[in-house]
């Protein structure tokens, strides 16, 4: 994926990760899991070990979301720097090659 593309979907999760209902959504769904949790039989077992995969898989969710928002800002920054480096695209694209 190119560095441009990589920014822009950064940019796309950071607009979901600050939209509001996403955050009261995600704020309700944890609760829930949480709540549910607490009216679970201690004897209930796998209800329990199910409930803790799904608080698991909802700071997963956010988790990879911020994974994107850094990466885009990092693609950002190698753009930024490629752009203040005063080089020929050839030259660049060697750099690059040789840099992985």
């Amino acid at each position: 994926m190119t560095d441009h593309k990589l920014v822009q979907r950064g940019i796309d999760a950071t607009q979901v990760l600050e939209n509001v209902v996403f955050k009261e959504s995600l704020v309700i769904l944890k609760q829930a899991v949480v709540d549910q949790w607490k009216e679970c039989p201690v004897r209930d077992k796998e209800g329990q070990l199910l409930l803790l995969q799904l608080a698991k898989l909802a700071d997963k969710f956010e988790g990879i979301l911020i994974g994107i928002v850094e990466t885009g800002k990092l693609a950002k920054h190698k753009i930024d720097m490629n752009n203040l480096r005063d080089e020929s695209v050839g030259r660049r694209i060697v750099r690059s090659v040789t840099n992985r």
